[in-house]
């Protein structure tokens, strides 16, 4: 026999020499990957396998072939033997092909072999009339650890996986907690074998956080436990394998308790192991060379042990009912165990809801549960909002909630008035409602005045309301003259009414004069009207001259102005010498239109198409323009790109120079000029060609916006809010970042940036701007870990959020930036310097 130990913790399949058989099998690289045998009558189909060597196995898989389903065995037996000769049972199923299975996976105590047999039963008929049997793959060996449960996971680098995948690189750390806490790994090894040692292998690094005082349990069913052994103030090395060794005990389940221990000056604590082993032997002497009783051999359900087992589903008296039976083993969606179980989202009558139904699973953002989950601010049909949504918390002065408050007497556009705000008190003299009430009689400004106000009673000619009526005829001050006052009558020459009419010609002071007075008819030579004409060259006083006259003609040659006198109209191009025009004129102008003609001294006009209105050419300055306002105003209302208000060219200087003594030499606004009545476009300045800076480049913006930034294509089916870390996905476009120390993170989604590269979106909805350097507002956890100015930052779990990274556990390619503020627990917003490494 073989007295070594076996490594049962990591899985070993066992070679196959070769195979007797009077079927035909395919053997390659010491694997049976497909056996089958035609009979011309029902019998028994035997497949012998010579190992290679003594070999231990507590595990058998075997595959059916999915050609060929309809001929997997119904009843079968796998036997062992040492020799090829004597035979041991060790499995037998019976009616097996009801269960629906396609593959059939058996764990059992270790045990050594040379030779294993499968006995099968043939008795499916073929197409051709023949009874034939085929199987699959057959895989057998050592099935290691087949399930691992921890208490936590540091990270992705981290877990509980690597404890037996081999490397010394890598194992399990516990989360990092700021005081001491109780840890744990359980093994499950998928059967009873004898265990006998137990290997641990500590890290690499100092300080090694291997478990300084811990306990190990074991149990061969999950409910009993008994503790196998302890270790307190125990020293390691890093990078050390250590090991432990015992009498041959009976272990399923192997679980190691951690006991983190405070000590003065450390900042966290976790609990590290990179690699597990565990070893077993099949005999219980070989390792002790100390006489013992030969225990009992295992029950099965060809012999007795202690009991007798029974075959699946067998109901007989007296035999123990096995743990893999069908009535006890767990139910599934294709078959019953103590219960049938409904399939993910299954409504069927009679059937269990398992506990991972997608219908019973914690809601989330990204997935549903009962229902789904609402980001934070979403307004999205079909979402539930969450508790925390901030639209849900009570408003404030400072924060909105459902509403924003405004402060007491806040006029703000948005803000909800408060109950308590003074101007919805009650309004009195003394004090401001929605107004202050005047006094009765009171003339303040601004003050509302009030129903018993005597001011607004009804007047008459004794005592006033809003003002008092005058008697007939009464000529006193602040009295109001009544519509039945007799200087309201229609006015005659015999009486006054609001005046009194002349006669006509008449004279005299106080009258006025009436339309049919002969003085207002036309006036000719003969008799005058409103004046006396004159006769034609007559120098008479006091007559008017006709404009037939003789005397207002003038025939003369137009004349420079050089000349004594010149006629009112002449050529301009007479004028000689220097030209100076004077004036006052303001006609609006505001908008954006051809100015009028009298808004200055000066208007020129040019109907051409490619004349120009005025034009200055000088050896300085060709145009030199002064104002208050503006000293240059130049408009243009044409639809073509490249019109504009003012044009300037240079054949070798500059094509325009701006100079201000004391503030910017040139401002563009996209905001507009309300003193002109003209709102911007929101763009103020485009430069297109190669620019050149001399000097500081100094770019103010609004909150959140000291980045450099460009818009890429993002995933549609993501919800991306602003401060979502952002990654690069499989299709090139960019998704929420939703994995722990992502190495292709692209950038932050921001709303705003204060360089932005590449323009606007190509098509709205689809992209996002995406901040890639600089300082930006970004969504962080700290949940786990308090984040403190200057802390590394990496992506975490949860989406589109930044979490705190050591440097220890640093992934090459994925830090991500640092903290400018802090954030000490929970998830919030802070302030991030982007730095990709």
């Amino acid at each position: 026999m073989n007295s070594e130990s076996i490594r049962i913790s990591h899985p070993g399949f066992v070679k196959i020499r070769e195979i007797r058989s009077s079927g035909t099998y395919d053997l390659k690289e010491g694997k049976l990957l497909r056996y089958f045998e035609t009979k011309d009558s029902p019998g028994i189909s035997a497949l012998t396998l010579h190992l290679e060597g003594i070999s231990s196995l507590n595990q058998i898989r075997l595959y059916s072939n999915p050609q060929e389903i309809a001929f997997f065995p119904d009843t079968f037996r796998f036997e062992i033997s040492m020799d090829g000769i004597v035979w041991e049972p060790i499995l037998q199923e019976t009616g097996f092909r009801r269960l629906n299975q396609k593959i059939g996976e058996w764990n059992f105590s270790l045990v050594q072999a040379k030779y294993l047999k499968l006995i099968s039963q043939v008795s499916e008929k073929d197409s051709s009339g023949k009874y034939k049997i085929a199987l699959g793959q057959l895989d057998f060996g050592i099935s290691g650890i087949v399930k691992i449960n921890v208490s936590s996971e540091q990270d992705r680098f981290w877990v509980k996986e690597n404890l037996i995948d081999q490397r010394p690189d890598y194992g399990w750390s516990s989360k990092e907690s700021p005081k001491p806490n109780e840890e744990f790994l359980l093994l499950d090894l998928g059967s009873i074998s004898r265990v006998n040692e137990l290997r641990l292998l500590t890290p690499k690094t100092e300080p090694t956080f291997f478990p300084e005082s811990f306990t190990v349990f074991y149990s061969e069913d999950d409910l009993s436990w008994n503790q196998l052994l302890e270790e307190n103030q125990f020293l390691s090395e890093p990078g050390v394998w250590y090991q432990w060794r015992f009498l041959p005990t009976n272990v399923r389940f192997l679980k190691l308790v951690a006991r983190q221990k405070e000590k003065k000056g450390r900042e966290f604590y976790h609990t590290k192991i990179v690699e597990v082993e565990l070893y077993a032997t099949p005999y219980l002497s070989d390792l002790t060379n100390k006489p013992t009783s030969e225990p009992l051999p295992y029950a099965t359900v060809l012999r007795s042990g202690l009991v007798r087992l029974a075959v699946d589903g067998e109901n007989s008296e007296g035999v123990a009912v096995q743990s893999n039976d069908r009535r006890l083993r767990d139910s599934s969606t294709e078959y019953k165990g103590i219960v049938e179980l409904a399939g993910d989202g299954e409504e069927k009558e009679g059937v269990v809801v398992q506990g991972n139904d997608k219908r019973l699973r914690h809601s989330t953002e990204l997935a549903h549960g009962l229902v789904r989950l609402a980001s934070n601010g979403e307004n999205r049909a079909e979402r539930v909002v969450q508790g925390n949504d901030d639209r849900l918390r009570a408003a404030t002065t400072s924060s909105p909630g459902i509403v924003e408050l405004a402060e007491n007497g806040e006029t703000k556009d948005g803000v909800a008035v408060q109950g308590n705000d003074d101007r919805l008190k009650i309004a009195t003299t003394k004090k401001y409602g929605l107004a202050i009430l005047s006094e009765p009689g009171g003339s303040e400004p601004g003050k509302a005045v009030t129903a018993d106000d005597p001011r607004i009673r009804k007047a008459n000619t004794e005592f006033p309301g809003i003002a008092r009526f005058a008697k007939s005829g009464e000529d006193s001050s602040e009295a109001a003259v009544q519509g039945s006052d007799k200087r309201l009558k229609v006015a005659s020459t015999e009486s006054y009414g609001i005046v009194q009419l002349a006669q006509s010609g008449e004279t005299k002071e106080g009258l006025v004069v009436q339309g049919n007075d002969q003085r207002l008819r036309t006036a000719t030579t003969s008799y005058p009207g409103i004046v006396e004409i004159a006769n034609l060259g007559s120098n008479a006083s006091g007559k008017v001259v006709s404009a037939d006259d003789p005397r207002l003609s003038d025939k003369r040659d137009p004349k420079p102005h050089a000349h004594a006198y010149a006629p009112l109209d002449h050529d301009f191009s007479s004028h000689s010498g220097f030209l100076k025009v004077k004036g006052n004129t303001e006609a609006a102008y505001a908008n954006i239109s051809p100015p009028p003609e009298n808004h200055s001294p000066i208007y020129a006009r040019n109907d051409s198409e490619k004349g120009a209105g005025i034009v200055g050419s000088a050896r300085n300055s060709g145009v030199l323009g002064y104002g208050e306002t503006f000293g240059v105003r130049g408009d243009s209302s044409s639809g073509d790109r490249e019109s504009a208000g003012v044009l300037g060219l240079g054949k070798r200087g500059f094509g325009g120079m701006f100079h201000s003594r004391s503030g910017v030499a040139l401002y563009a606004t996209g905001k507009g000029i309300p003193s002109l009545g003209e709102t911007g476009s929101g763009k103020a300045f485009f430069a297109e060609g190669e620019s050149e800076f001399s000097g500081t480049v100094r770019i103010s913006t609004g909150k959140n916006a000291d980045c450099i930034a460009r818009f890429f294509p993002v995933n549609s089916s993501d919800v991306i809010s602003e401060g979502d870390i952002l990654v690069m996905g499989e299709d090139g476009r960019l998704q929420k970042a939703k994995s722990a120390n992502a190495t292709h993170a692209i950038g932050v989604a921001v709303k705003s940036a204060a360089l932005l590269f590449g323009g606007e979106a190509p098509t709205e909805g689809t992209h996002w701007l995406v901040a890639v350097s600089g300082v930006v507002t970004v969504n962080a956890d700290a949940s786990a870990y308090p984040i403190q100015p200057g802390n590394l930052l990496v992506t975490g779990l949860t989406g589109g959020h930044a979490v705190r990274v050591s440097a220890e556990s640093l992934r090459p390619g994925s830090l991500f930036g640092k903290a400018l503020t802090p954030l000490r627990g929970g998830r919030g917003q802070i302030q991030m310097l982007l730095c990709f490494q």
